[in-house]
């Protein structure tokens, strides 16, 4: 699970860089589930099939860490293949 934690600070970063710090502000709400393996994962689904999914997209054309691409390659388990079909479908993949 650290390695998805490290992840998800790296998406944080980078948020921050290429899009804008409102952004990685709202994305940072995913710390509070750092110790908790499901809740952290219920979080992704849920900001994976949030209203802001042109951030990945932004953030992939950029050379960012996008949570799809996490999803995409953490692949099954932890996340579902619905997860992994939504994230490459909002990468254009």
């Amino acid at each position: 699970m650290s390695d998805l934690v490290n992840e998800l600070g790296r998406c944080e970063s980078d948020t921050a860089e290429f899009i804008n710090e409102g952004a990685a502000k709202r994305f940072a709400n995913w710390r509070r589930y750092e110790g908790q393996p499901d809740e952290l994962i219920a979080f992704v689904q849920r900001v994976l099939r949030g209203p802001r999914q042109d951030n990945g997209w932004k953030l992939h054309q950029k050379g960012g860490r996008s949570l799809e691409q996490i999803v995409i390659d953490r692949g099954c388990p932890p996340f579902t293949e619905d997860d992994i079909r939504v994230a490459r479908d909002t990468l254009g993949l």
